[in-house]
């Protein structure tokens, strides 16, 4: 009893994802949750089905998990509500056209053809509801958006339609290293033991190293949501303006969500956030300025999820330096929900310590210090 090949600490949706595709494998799995599945970062986030600007080192991964959206329902039982509408970062001056134009050659020299650079005329074309200023900008047509929450809570059922073993109210207390592998026991009074463990605890996730004696460069941290009544539809595309922090679509229902990274006020002590008047004021002025037919919109709803941080932005998605088969599968620093169904396989061959699909040297550990720092 309570016994697997992999324990996996954290119920998101990297942590579901990893289950899942360990338990296809022919792998027993043991999944824990300190609360409930998908309640955090992995359900609130803004849903962004997104390949378009990735940084370069995601791009691979990105492109994969492109492939796989359009598939999820065989993969999950669920298409989590996917939607190809295209996603675009308009440039509002010739400087940002610029970088944009170059970023974009990048792209295509690395073999990826998904970004394409569009002049003004089809910017206009492809959202005409925007009302600033625009020399242009890049587009990637098959991106989209979906419904995170149905997301988590289709690979979390899909795991444990696949033999996965889900505890939730199951928070980790300490993580022993053993002669079998590792002793995990909980504050619910429940011991588990696994011969390999995950750390997929997102913003918990440097408290979850810490109790295998290792720094992790993760930082908790609350990013802002808003969402407006219904309205009439003006909008398909997902769109992004360079040089502004600003997520901006229209969900089927005529809803409009709007995110771009505006920070909430923290409190990990208590583990609630709380969001700040002034950021949202900023968020709302740069939505306004871009599209003023936002100007009859009415906010009806805010909230902030909470996300793991790291310094350079990209994931950690590797073993640990001194504690062989404990692994990170953390720190996707609001930008992870794309990359969630190919994460899922590439930390399952990680994990069963076979060649990943797709190299994952740029997510290494290794590339910061001992403490923590670059």
């Amino acid at each position: 009893m309570n016994r697997a090949d992999t324990v996996i600490i954290g119920a998101g949706l990297m942590g579901a994802a990893t289950a899942l595709n360990l338990a296809l494998a022919g792998k027993k799995v043991i999944l824990l949750e300190k609360e409930v599945s998908g309640i955090h970062a992995s359900a609130v986030n803004a849903g962004g089905v997104r390949r378009l600007n990735r940084a370069f080192a995601e791009i691979p991964i990105s492109a994969a998990a492109g492939e796989m959206w359009p598939r999820l329902e065989k993969l999950v039982g669920d298409d989590c509500g996917f939607h190809a509408v295209g996603q675009v970062r308009i440039a509002p001056g010739k400087n940002e056209l610029e970088q944009l134009s170059k970023r974009v050659a990048k792209v295509r020299a690395l073999g990826f053809e998904h970004e394409e650079l569009i002049d003004e005329a089809e910017v206009r074309r492809l959202v005409p509801a925007y009302g600033g200023s625009c020399s242009g900008g890049i587009v990637s047509r098959s991106d989209g958006h979906a419904n995170p929450a149905r997301t988590v809570t289709a690979f979390v059922r899909a795991a444990v339609q696949a033999g996965v073993e889900l505890q939730t109210r199951s928070q980790v207390s300490s993580i022993l290293r053993t002669a079998e592998g590792f002793r995990i026991e909980t504050t619910a009074g429940l011991t588990f033991h696994g011969e390999t463990v995950v750390n997929c605890a997102g913003g918990w996730g440097k408290k979850v190293a810490a109790l295998v004696n290792e720094k992790l460069p993760v930082e908790a941290e609350a990013l802002t949501m808003m969402v407006t009544a219904r309205m009439k539809r003006f909008l398909t595309p997902v769109v992004g303006v360079h040089g502004h922090k600003l997520s901006f679509k229209q969900t089927e229902n005529g809803t409009v969500v709007i995110g771009g990274g505006h920070r909430a006020k923290l409190d990990m002590g208590v583990e609630k956030n709380y969001v700040q008047i002034p950021e949202i004021r900023i968020s709302a002025n740069t939505v306004r300025k871009h599209f003023p037919i936002m100007l009859q919109s009415q906010i009806v709803r805010s909230w902030a999820g909470i996300e793991g941080m790291v310094p350079d932005g990209l994931p950690i998605i590797s073993e640990s330096r001194d504690v062989p088969g404990f692994f990170h599968v953390c720190g996707f620093s609001s930008h992870g929900y794309q990359l969630a169904p190919m994460i899922g396989r590439l930390a399952a061959s990680m994990v069963q310590r076979q060649e990943p699909e797709l190299p994952l040297q740029a997510f290494s550990l290794s590339r910061f210090s001992s403490e923590g720092a670059k």
